[in-house]
This record gives structure tokens, sequence and C-alpha cells, in this order.
């Protein structure tokens, strides 16, 4: 690997060097996952009481995920020929608070969507940043990835749970109003961030994104990867409201998407030695056989224990696959072209989560007798099956692996 940059230190902020980059990063992970632990499990919620239906919900959510296929690339693109990773993290923070605003004034669905498309223009990169500048921290400290992300999990899991909490008994315009309030943390946190850079006198061969694309290796891993975050649509977009429908609490159902989320920091806990273990491909056949059984089940059962016993298998779907992920762009991926592979895994997942998130809204609609709007789960099983297939071509290259 390269030798990284020497970070850069904020002149007015002597203070920030106290704490460790690794804390800072975790810190920042902290604010970052709050806003998700609210938006993820209630916006449907508020846009449903704003009168929007299955179908324009699909749209708003669908439309958001899509432009991360424009948004962070480019960001990303602009980062590796400049460095300024922590810089383009403060502008997107800023840029996302102002127009998150907006919402307050939108009325109807147009004004809502245009919002909104803004709005993901401006957010979209700053999870992959933040994750491109996590993975440089962990090798230039010798800090572990996984620690540092799991600070964003819990938070998540505490703000679904207390949300849920919070929410139970009052009025569903709430939901944004906690969302703005969470995001001036971000703002705040993005400023203590650590300056780590590579360093950009070294000649490069075209263009980083076009590299990476042109190798097989890397498209089989986006393929793969896509596919088996892309079986979370229906859950992503339609699970509280199904729990809702099956007479579910919100207090109840912000329980079970921070349960979800815990078994996800759990794992991220011990994410180094399952890593070492089983590999990143390893990882990635973790997450096939988890949806398998969890989409087979999640639309069947309806008491809260059973329930709460699926939602275990959140740390397979989503937690093994992200992991997995992350250890073979660390271990094939030149660092150079680091903050454009992250991106281009986030925009290879939006485009065919966004595209599965269109099209759960009419499936949800339609429903099916006994499982009403439940059978989009189900619904989720070929995408999973599609991921174990690029898991098992990966697998089969295991030994000749690299992304250029």
């Amino acid at each position: 690997m390269p030798a990284l940059a020497p970070e850069t230190p904020a002149p007015p902020a002597a203070s920030v060097s106290k704490f460790s980059p690794g804390f800072r990063v975790g810190l920042f992970f902290v604010a970052l996952f709050a806003v998700p632990g609210v938006h993820l499990p209630f916006w449907a919620v508020w846009l449903q009481s704003r009168g929007l239906d299955p179908t324009q919900i699909s749209i708003m959510l669908s439309s958001a995920i899509l432009l991360r296929l424009v948004a962070a690339p480019l960001a990303a693109h602009i980062v590796d020929k400049s460095g300024e990773r922590r810089r383009a993290i403060q502008l997107c923070s800023w840029a996302s608070l102002v127009v998150f605003a907006g919402f307050a004034w939108a009325d109807g669905f147009a004004a809502l969507l245009l919002v909104g498309i803004v709005h993901a223009l401006v957010w979209a990169p700053i999870a992959p940043l933040t994750e491109n500048l996590a993975v440089l921290t962990a090798a230039r400290h010798g800090t572990q990835y996984g620690r540092m992300r799991l600070w964003g999990s819990l938070s998540f899991l505490v703000c679904a749970y207390l949300a849920g909490l919070l929410l139970k008994g009052r009025d569903d315009a709430w939901i944004f109003w906690i969302i703005l309030a969470l995001m001036l943390p971000i703002v705040v946190c993005s400023h203590l961030l650590p300056d780590i850079r590579l360093p950009l006198d070294r000649p490069r061969a075209g263009a980083p994104a076009l590299r990476l694309l042109r190798n097989s290796d890397f498209r089989i891993f986006l393929a793969t990867n896509a596919c088996l975050q892309a079986t979370h649509a229906a859950f992503y977009t339609f699970g509280t409201l199904h729990w809702r429908q099956i007479g579910l609490s919100d207090a109840q159902i912000g329980l079970l998407w921070a349960e979800g989320v815990l078994m996800e920091v759990i794992l991220f806990a011990v994410g180094q030695r399952v890593g070492l273990k089983l590999g990143g491909v390893g990882l990635l056949f973790c997450a096939v056989a988890g949806g398998v059984i969890r989409w087979c089940l999640q639309g069947v059962l309806t008491d809260m224990t059973s329930v709460a016993l699926l939602q275990v298998l959140h740390a397979a779907t989503f937690g093994a696959a992200h992991l997995g992920a992350m250890r073979l762009m660390a271990d094939h991926c030149d660092p150079a072209a680091s903050a454009t592979a992250q991106t281009l895994y986030g925009a290879g997942n939006a485009m065919l989560l966004a595209s599965a998130t269109m099209l759960v809204g009419p499936l949800y609609a339609l429903g099916l007798p006994g499982l009403g709007g439940g059978w989009i789960y189900p619904a989720m099983l070929p995408l999973t099956l599609l991921g174990g297939g690029g898991a098992w071509l990966l697998w089969r290259r295991r030994n000749q692996l690299s992304f250029a």
C-alpha cells in the first residue's frame, strides 16, 4: 500500500489533536448514522402522512437512491484528484442540512420530489467518502475499520429505538423535525474529521473509474454486492408500514429496527477476526445464506417474538455483505483509486436498490390473500440467489483477484 500523506491539521482546532483520528471518525459515524436511524424506519410514514400513495413513496425513495449513481462517483472523482476528502464531506454536510429544511415548505408530490432530488445529490457522497476516510485512517494509524464503523450502527440502533418511543401517540409530523435536528451534529462533527490524504504526484493511467470498470473481477464484485444489498428494498421501503399492518406498535417497530442493527454492531465488533477466518468472499456467502432464510419467512411471521428472532439475520444480510465488500476492496484495490472504488460500490448498490424499490411499491399495493403486502419479501429471493452466483465466481478466482 502506498504511503499516505501526513494528516493535515486544521489550524483553529488545536484541541481536536487530543483525540485520536479513529475516535474522530467514529464520532462522525455516530452523527451520520443517527439520521438514517430515524429516516429509514419512518420516512415512508411521514410521506404517507403528506398524502403520498405507495407508488409515489416508491418513486420518492428510489429516485433518491438512483441519484447516488451520479452524485457519489462525481464527488469521488474530484476527491481522488484533489485529495480533499474532509472538505468534501464538510461541504456536503452543510448543503444537506440546508436542503432538507426545504421539506418544511414543500407541498404536494411534485414539490416533495424536487426537494428530495436536490437533497439526494448533496447527501449521497457523504457516506462513501466517510467509509473511504475510515479505511485510510485504519491503514495509516493501525485502527480497525469495524471498530470505527460499529459506532455508526450503534447510533442507528439507539435513534431507531428512541424514535419509536418518542413517536408513540404523536403526530407523524414529528418525524421531519427529529431528522432535521439530527443533521446538526453531522455538520459539527465533519469539522473534527482527520484530513488524511494520498500523494497526488504519481502518474495516473487514465481515470480511476474507467480503470476499475474495465476490470472483470471488479465488475463481478459490483454485481454481487448490488444484488445482495438490493434484497433489502422491500424491507427498507415498507418494513415499518407492513409491521403496522400486522398490528405492531411504533415502540415495538423501533425496537425491531434497533435489534437488527445491534446484531450488525456485534458482527462489526468481531469483524476483523471473522474476516480473517472467512475472508471477504466467505462473508458474502454468509449474507446469501441469511437472505434465503430471512426473505422466505419475513412476510409470514406476525407475532413479535418470531419477528424479533428473525431480525437477528440482519447481521448476515447487511452486515456480513458490507464487511465482505470492505475487506475485498481493502485487499484487492489500489489505494490511489480507493475513493472511486468505494463510491462505485455504493453506486452499483444504488442502481439495483433503486430499481427494486421502484418495483416493490406496486407489488406492495397489490398484495396477496393471506399475506397482504408481506408477499414482497419472497420476491427478493431471486436477487439473493444471483448474489450467491456472483460470490461463487469470486470464490473461484479468490487466489487471483485484483481490482486494478
